[in-house]
C-alpha cells in the first residue's frame, strides 16, 4: 500500500504548518531522520536545500493510529516555501499526495471507524451553524446510530409478531392482534420521525443569491454596480431609492451567482416600512447575505440582524458584515460584530477583490451539503413506515407486515454501512485533502 502525505493546515503564511503522513514507509522516514520508530514525540531537522528546517514530530504506530496504519506528524514553521519544500523531500521518497478523504478512508478500511462516524467528520468540518455542529458531534459519539439500533430491534420483533399471527389458519385469525400490531406500528414510526426530527432544509435557489441588505444610504447600489463592474442600479443620496429588488447575474470566482439590491429597511427607512417585508423575505432567502454598514449605522442594523437571526437561527452561518464607504472614515474605529466582517470601498474599488473570495467561500461551501448515508436510510425507512401506516385501515395485513419488513431491510442496511466502492468514492470525494 502507498504511503500518503497531506498538508492538515491553510497553505498560508503561520507559525506552524502541520503535514500528515500515514502508511509504511513512516519508519523509514524516521529512521532517516535518525529517530527510533515508536509511539512517542521528538525532534529533529530536515536538511534541505534552503538549509535546516526544525522539525517536531508525532509517531504512532499501527494500529494505535487514525488510520489504523503507522502514522507521522511533522510541525514546522508555516512558511508556504518551506511546506513545498517538505512535500518534495516526501515524493522524492516514494511517498504520493493524499486524496480527498483518503486518510478517514483508510480508518474506516481498517475498522477503526464505521461510515456514519466517518461521515460526520466531513459534516463537522463543513457545519454552518451551531445545530449541525451539534448534529455532527452527537453522530460522531455514535449517538444517532445507538437510537437507530434499538429502533431497528423494536422493529424487528414487531415484524416477527405480524409473521406468528400469519402463523394461524385463516379462520383462526383474529382482528384483536392486528389492532394491536397497528398501535405498535403507529409508535414506531412517530419514534423513528422523532428520531429523523429536522428543521425543514431551506430551498436552495438554482442559481445561487447574493442579497446586499441594510438600512437606508448604507451604499447597497453602489456596491452592488463594483461587484457587478458596471452601472445597473440607481445610485442617489435620497433614502429610498432603490424600492423594487434589483437583480443582476455575477461571477464571483468560479461560481456563477445571482446578485441582489435590496431596498433599505429600518428606522430612518423614508418609505416608512412599505417595501422593509419584501426586503427581509428576500434576506432570508438569500445563499449568503452582506449585511452593508457605513459609518453610523452599526446600532440599527445590529437591530435589523437580530430580527432575521429569530427568525432564522442559521442565518449568521450565512452572513458576511461589510463596513462600506471605507474611503470615507479608513480610520474609524469598527466595533465589534456578530459575524465575520471586513471593509470595502466601492469609490476606490478598496476591499472588492477579498470581499469577492469570502463571497466565493460561503457559496462554495453551502454547495457541499454533508452527506449522511445513515441518516438517508433511516429517513428512507421512515417514508416506508409511513406508508404502511397510512394504510393500515384499508390495506390487508399482509400489505403492512411486507412494507414492515422493507423498512426493517433499510435499516438494516443503514446500520450495516456496506457501501459500494463507487459510493464510498462519491462520499470521500466531498471531504478535504488532509482529513
Amino acid at each position: 500500500m502507498d504511503t500518503i502525505f497531506a498538508l492538515a493546515t491553510p497553505l498560508q503564511p503561520a507559525p506552524l504548518a502541520w503535514m500528515r503522513v500515514s502508511g509504511p514507509a513512516c519508519a523509514a522516514l524516521a529512521q532517516g531522520l535518525g529517530l527510533t520508530f515508536g509511539p512517542a514525540t521528538a525532534a529533529a531537522t530536515l536538511d534541505t536545500e534552503l538549509g535546516p528546517v526544525p522539525l517536531r514530530l508525532w509517531i504512532a504506530r499501527a494500529p494505535h493510529s487514525y488510520t489504523g496504519q503507522d502514522t507521522l506528524e511533522l510541525a514546522f514553521p508555516g512558511s508556504p516555501v518551506l511546506v513545498a519544500v517538505v512535500e518534495r523531500w516526501l515524493a522524492a521518497r516514494g511517498l504520493r499526495p493524499a486524496v480527498a478523504g483518503e486518510f478517514t478512508r483508510r480508518a474506516l478500511e481498517a475498522g477503526k471507524l464505521d461510515l456514519s462516524r466517518a461521515e460526520a467528520i466531513n459534516a463537522l468540518i463543513n457545519a454552518q451553524s451551531d445545530a449541525q455542529r451539534r448534529e455532527a458531534l452527537g453522530d460522531m459519539r455514535g449517538d444517532f446510530a445507538r437510537a437507530l439500533a434499538a429502533l431497528a430491534e423494536t422493529l424487528r420483533a414487531l415484524s416477527a409478531s405480524y409473521e406468528v399471527a400469519f402463523d394461524f389458519s385463516e379462520d383462526e385469525i383474529e382482528t384483536a392482534p392486528f389492532l394491536s400490531l397497528a398501535q405498535g406500528l403507529a409508535r414506531i414510526r412517530d419514534d423513528l420521525a422523532n428520531l429523523c426530527a429536522m428543521p425543514s432544509p431551506r430551498q436552495r435557489h438554482t442559481i445561487p443569491q447574493v442579497a446586499l441588505f441594510g438600512v437606508p444610504n448604507a451604499g447597497k447600489s453602489s456596491l452592488f454596480n463594483a461587484l457587478l463592474g458596471l452601472r445597473r442600479s440607481l445610485v442617489s443620496d435620497v433614502p429610498g431609492t432603490t424600492r423594487d429588488p434589483v437583480v443582476a447575474a455575477a461571477k464571483l470566482g468560479e461560481i456563477a451567482a445571482e446578485l441582489v439590491d435590496l431596498s433599505g429597511v429600518g428606522a430612518s427607512d423614508s418609505d416608512r416600512g412599505r417595501f422593509a417585508r419584501r426586503a427581509r423575505d428576500a434576506a432570508l432567502k438569500a445563499d449568503v447575505l452582506l449585511l452593508l454598514c457605513a459609518p453610523g449605522q452599526s446600532a440599527e442594523l445590529e437591530s435589523e440582524f437580530e430580527v432575521l437571526s429569530r427568525e432564522d437561527r442559521s442565518l449568521p452561518g450565512r452572513c458576511l458584515w461589510v463596513w462600506t464607504k471605507n474611503d470615507l472614515a479608513p480610520d474609524a474605529t469598527m466595533v465589534q460584530t456578530p459575524v465575520e466582517c471586513m471593509a470595502v470601498s466601492a469609490h476606490t474599488g478598496a476591499g472588492l477583490a477579498a470581499l469577492a473570495r469570502a463571497i466565493e467561500a460561503r457559496l462554495a461551501a453551502a454547495g457541499t451539503a454533508p452527506h449522511s448515508t445513515l441518516r438517508e436510510g433511516a429517513r428512507r425507512a421512515l417514508e416506508t413506515l409511513s406508508r404502511a401506516a397510512q394504510g393500515m385501515r384499508q390495506d390487508p395485513p399482509e400489505a403492512t407486515a411486507a412494507l414492515v419488513r422493507r423498512a426493517l431491510r433499510e435499516l438494516d442496511e443503514a446500520l450495516l454501512q456496506q457501501a459500494p466502492g463507487d459510493v464510498l468514492d462519491f462520499i470521500f470525494t466531498r471531504f478535504c485533502i488532509g482529513k
